[in-house]
């Protein structure tokens, strides 16, 4: 497998190929990847659980969200801050506190942020994941400075073509577990 060593091209080429994914195969790999994460034991026994709100083609982490509701989970989502460049974690009881953000991505109203350290599980986006847990994200780095913030469990879940070889750079966080269908 070729690997490609600038990020910024792998990110415009896993993007188009993730927009020309089959949505039938897609509906097929969101609904396995969402059996596979709520049998997770560290979903199971969390508290605080943070869920990015998926955009376009990512993995739908929409009825994530739904069922951690159900379950009686406190629910964190982002909000990002361009200036000063920051992501912090904010609670959501319903749909009803998001609202669109400058990039069209829902985000929280409020600007209350939750403790990093209060968080017992993570779900992480990416555009691709190695089988170390390093991903290739959006370029933001949002999610890199974050992360070590939390000891919480730290889960990506991925379509398998992006299960793959990516660039590394020394600031880049892995995460714990990377689901795949």
């Amino acid at each position: 497998m070729e690997v490609i060593r600038e990020k910024p091209v792998l990110r415009e080429l896993l993007k188009k190929r993730r927009d020309q994914l089959d949505p039938a195969l897609i509906k097929c790999w969101n609904l396995s990847l969402h059996q596979k994460f709520w049998q997770l034991p560290q979903y199971q026994h969390a508290n605080t659980v943070m869920l990015y709100l998926s955009f376009g083609n990512e993995v739908d982490t929409w009825p994530l969200l739904e069922q951690a509701w159900v379950d009686g989970k406190r629910t964190l989502v982002p909000k990002v801050r361009r200036y000063p460049k920051e992501m912090m974690a904010v609670e959501i009881a319903a749909k009803t506190d998001l609202e669109p953000s400058f990039w069209g991505i829902y985000e929280p109203i409020s600007d209350q942020p939750v403790d990093p350290g209060e968080i017992d599980l993570i779900v992480v986006p990416g555009l691709a994941f190695n089988r170390q847990g390093y991903r290739l994200g959006y370029g933001g780095g949002y999610y890199d400075q974050f992360l070590p913030q939390m000891k919480g469990y730290k889960v990506g879940l991925c379509y398998p073509p992006f299960l793959r070889d990516i660039p590394l750079a020394p600031w880049d966080q892995a995460v714990d577990c990377v689901l795949t269908p």
